[in-house]
């Protein structure tokens, strides 16, 4: 298939079905191309990519939007080997999710995924263990190219070609699959999941990433599915390099051979799949053992009369308000919090509830009902769509 391809140097890979995307992603890689994965397939954000990125195709397995159609007919059946490839190549370009801002370009290379991929599937023991990965993320985004595509290639493990969103769809997929099977979801997906108890059995575990998970949430997962939930931490710039059990740690342990330091207030990153050593947005005590605790990101953090608090841990608290659908806080006048939320609490109700977990410089002065907040696949809110939303809300 690969000699096939359009004779351009960068393929935007648009394919849904998890198989045709993996064909696609290795076709485009022998050609000695390079992948561009968008953050999501909105018009906008295609148009955007191509203009910055000129000489360009779209693969998809949707002919509509695509310059080349990939299909299972049109697929080849061969006992040809693998070729020569150089892992030091550029392989793809992803993109951050933009809940932080424009979306940013990561380049990464064989090496570092396959490296990256070895350390994660030894820090969950998966080495020769045959289980299949159910997951409910996009392969385009990180978190899913990670999991579901070099964890499988780098191991026993059998990808699952379903893309699951609704908790009964996610339900079947995992009843089909006789034998042991893993979850790969975010917490947004999980915690609506939960809402339909069901069979959960012989789900080895349940993997959570792209937010951290309330210790709540997890118990209340655990306690329904029977199974342990675990986390990984990472970026689209550094990959997974962390794990925790939320119900058992606060504290985030590190892949071997990865270590995090600070140096000069600014917490550096180096050690297994990252050859040159970055220094990260997040905030961490990092301590003698080389466990982390996550403070939140330089940006996340916010200060009010001298006392500290994390966006997300306030995201979180509100979030996990019985009665509270979703909701977010934001700074409004005077530096001072407020929070959009989609829910039919009374003000005074969701005051009362937040009161009892943060001090009371962080409670919103002001409460907005919208119906829905700006959230893409993943769950991540989308800081340009949000900013537009509080703006509006102000003008009401």
């Amino acid at each position: 298939m690969s000699q096939k391809l359009p004779d351009k140097h960068y393929a935007i890979n648009l394919c849904k079905d998890r198989y045709l995307f993996s064909v696609a992603y290795l076709a485009v890689f022998i050609r000695e191309q390079v992948s561009l994965l968008p953050p999501n397939q909105a018009n906008k954000t295609i148009l955007t990519i191509k203009e910055n990125y000129p000489d360009n195709y779209v693969l998809s397995d949707n002919k509509i939007s695509a310059d080349f159609y990939i299909s299972f007919e049109m697929l080849e059946s061969g006992i040809d080997k693998f070729p020569l490839i150089n892992i030091d190549r550029p392989l793809s370009i992803s993109f951050t999710s933009g809940s932080t801002g424009a979306p940013k370009e990561t380049l990464k290379t064989w090496r570092e995924f396959h490296v990256s991929a070895l350390l994660a599937i030894d820090e969950f023991s998966l080495i020769n263990q045959t289980i299949v990965l159910v997951s409910t993320t996009p392969m385009q985004h990180m978190y899913g190219l990670e999991t579901m595509f070099f964890w499988v290639l780098f191991s026993n493990m059998i990808l699952h070609n379903s893309h699951p969103f609704y908790p009964e769809d996610i339900q079947n997929s995992l009843q089909q699959i006789s034998g042991e099977k893993i979850l790969i979801s975010t917490p947004r997906h999980l915690n609506s999941c939960m809402q339909n108890k069901g069979d959960w059995t012989d789900v080895k575990f349940i993997l959570s990433s792209t937010a951290t998970m309330d210790k709540n949430l997890a118990e209340s997962i655990e306690k329904i599915t029977q199974t342990k939930v675990f986390e990984i931490y990472g970026s689209t710039e550094t990959l997974s390099f962390a794990s925790r059990q939320p119900t058992k740690n606060s504290k985030w342990k590190p892949y071997k051979g990865i270590s995090l330091s600070c140096i000069k207030d600014q917490i550096t990153l180096q050690g297994g799949h990252i050859r040159q050593s970055v220094i990260l947005d997040d905030q961490f005590n990092i301590n003698d053992d080389g466990d982390f605790t996550l403070l939140g990101r330089s940006t996340d953090l916010i200060k009010i009369a001298g006392k500290r608090a994390s966006l997300c841990d306030l995201n979180n608290h509100l979030i996990g308000i019985s009665g509270i659908d979703d909701g977010v806080f934001f700074t409004g006048i005077n530096e001072r919090m407020n929070i959009l939320v989609v829910s039919r609490l009374s003000k005074e109700v969701i005051i009362e509830h937040l009161r009892h977990c943060m001090d009371a410089v962080f409670l919103p002065r002001r409460i907005y009902y919208v119906n829905s907040l700006p959230r893409n696949d993943l769950g991540k809110i989308i800081k340009t769509d949000l900013e537009q939303l509080i703006l509006d809300q102000h003008k009401c």
